[in-house]
């Protein structure tokens, strides 16, 4: 695992109303330094008084030179925006962030104007999407602005000139039933090695881990490393384990994955740009060989019978990969809770045929 080095950029109350913390910035390499947006918070009551604050970096030696908060601008009444990650598209400075309004929370794409951060248009994905939205991350392909929505399936779409989105390519790699937990993204996609460097994460025990994955110039998974960051090292703060990489800069040889650590203070994670190319290469990715399965069960001692055939296919496999098409939505919480090792409730809906038909009759 190549050497990393963290370092704290700001703690909470370094700045003026940042007793909630600062945390989670976004990063950019600009003429004027390495520049941050990150979330400032007054206090941890979570009202929309939220705050952008601007943060500018020397490239050398990564201390902070200047900072100033973004006014918001154009954002309905009584909306809480928060962990701005940056890109540069097309000569403006966007930020796809996270929007919390009328119970629902969603990202956003705004752009930096001056003093002021307002929006940029819509981030209506023609996808089914849940209540709470998060970890969408951009990067930009061919001159055109994309999304990587998941990692498993690796979902990727494209905002078209219109401002719309199209979904450009979604396959399901087995990469997420490894984990106990969810696997999301964290951080904007920077070119790195012909291809696009990233950061997963998950949650271990309640606290955060994360490592490097990369997309090829085809935009298929390349390589993805084992954790590299684990919330062990993450300082106290107001949520004990976290350490959120949420920004990749690549500078002099280095990678600087600048992260939240704690919703509470910023720091940056410093890595041999070289050896963390070493390290991707030696985990390739290759997808899943998955057994599928069509559960249909009419009555829930049939779901339980299922189940157990399903526990024991698991049992018999050193690395399983179960794949479950449910016959009903309602179904596929009751069964991602019996925790079978290495099963996923998926759509498969357009497979031909599958290994197993269970729980019908």
């Amino acid at each position: 695992m190549p050497d990393v080095l963290l370092r704290r950029i700001l703690s909470r109350g370094d700045l003026p109303g940042s007793d909630g913390g600062i945390y989670n910035p976004g990063a950019l390499l600009t003429d004027e330094g390495i520049v941050l947006l990150a979330r400032r918070e007054i206090d941890y009551r979570f009202t929309p008084i939220v705050h952008a604050e601007r943060i500018v970096l020397d490239p050398d030696t990564l201390d902070v030179v200047a900072h100033r908060t973004l006014r918001p601008r154009g954002y309905p009444e009584g909306a809480r925006i928060e962990d701005f990650r940056l890109i540069e598209h097309r000569g403006e400075v966007l930020a796809v962030h996270t929007l919390v309004h009328a119970g629902q929370i969603r990202p956003m794409l705004s752009r930096l104007s001056g003093r002021h951060i307002e929006p940029a248009g819509p981030m209506a994905l023609p996808i089914p999407l849940d209540l709470i939205e998060k970890n969408w991350v951009l990067f930009e392909h061919e001159g055109a602005l994309h999304c990587l929505y998941k990692l498993d399936p690796l979902t990727i779409l494209v905002r078209e000139a219109s401002g719309s989105w199209r979904v450009v390519g979604r396959s399901d790699n087995g990469w997420a039933d490894g984990f106990r937990g969810t696997l999301s993204n964290s951080a904007n996609l920077i070119p790195f090695q012909g291809g696009y460097l990233g950061f997963w994460h998950s949650i271990v025990d309640r606290r955060y881990v994360q490592g490097a994955m990369l997309l090829g110039p085809d935009l298929a998974l390349r390589s993805r490393t084992g954790v590299l960051l684990d919330g062990r090292r993450a300082a106290p703060g107001h949520k004990p384990g976290v350490l959120y990489v949420s920004a990749l800069v690549e500078r002099d040889g280095r990678i600087l994955a600048f992260y939240g650590e704690g919703d509470a203070h910023t720091g940056v994670a410093i890595f041999d740009a070289a050896a963390l190319a070493d390290e991707l290469a030696r985990h390739p990715f290759a997808p899943a060989e998955p057994v599928t399965v069509r559960l249909a069960p009419p009555n829930m001692g049939s779901l339980f019978r299922a189940m157990g055939e399903l526990g024991t296919l698991s049992a018999q496999a050193d690395d399983p990969h179960i794949w479950v098409q449910v016959s009903r939505p309602s179904l596929a919480e009751v069964v991602e809770r019996f925790g079978v090792r290495g099963m996923s409730v998926r759509d498969l809906r357009g497979r031909d045929a599958f290994d197993y038909e269970l729980g019908e009759g």
